[in-house]
């Protein structure tokens, strides 16, 4: 008898230690929570979505913009992005992909843009981008148009190509 009386001061006193080390608040007669951020509000790329495409988003741009409207992010401006970036926004949003989730918002974006491109995230300026992954970044130049000055992007030439055109 005197084993279980001690053992039960002893749980008593460690409960007492828990709930003094964090503050409660109580949300019904017999419930209380800590008053902490969710996982999800605190790293806003880890929240979990649900994503339908609409119709008329067919290309890759607006499908970033649509994801990212209600998450506090935002996409990059193009001069502080890879200039080859366009050649992924100008890509068409794939059948299979108008259809996302649950799955985070990090998940998300990587899964559209593929393996071939590295999620670069700026959590100061809530910013959101994307660099060419480093066995692709030789394939991909970065091209300027001497027309508009732009930064334009066009697939390497293959060696069979180059061998091809100079037959």
């Amino acid at each position: 008898m005197m084993m279980r009386f001690i053992v039960f001061c002893f749980l008593f006193a460690a409960m007492a230690e828990v709930t003094a080390a964090e503050p409660l608040v109580r949300v019904g007669r017999y419930a209380t929570i800590a008053p902490v951020a969710t996982p999800a509000q605190a790293n806003l790329m880890q929240v979990v979505v649900r994503i339908h495409f609409p119709d008329e988003i067919t290309t890759l741009r607006p499908a970033f913009e649509h994801i990212l409207a209600r998450s506090g992010y935002r996409l990059a401006p193009a001069l502080a992005a890879d200039p080859r970036l366009e050649t992924l926004m100008r890509a068409p949003l794939p059948e299979v992909h108008r259809r996302l989730g649950p799955i985070t918002l990090q998940r998300a974006l990587e899964t559209l843009a593929g393996p071939t491109w590295v999620l670069v995230a700026d959590p100061v300026h809530r910013l959101v981008s994307f660099e060419l992954a480093a066995p692709y970044s030789a394939t991909v130049p970065v091209v300027y148009s001497p027309s508009s000055g732009e930064c334009i992007s066009r697939p390497a030439r293959t060696a069979r190509a180059t061998q091809e055109s100079t037959q």
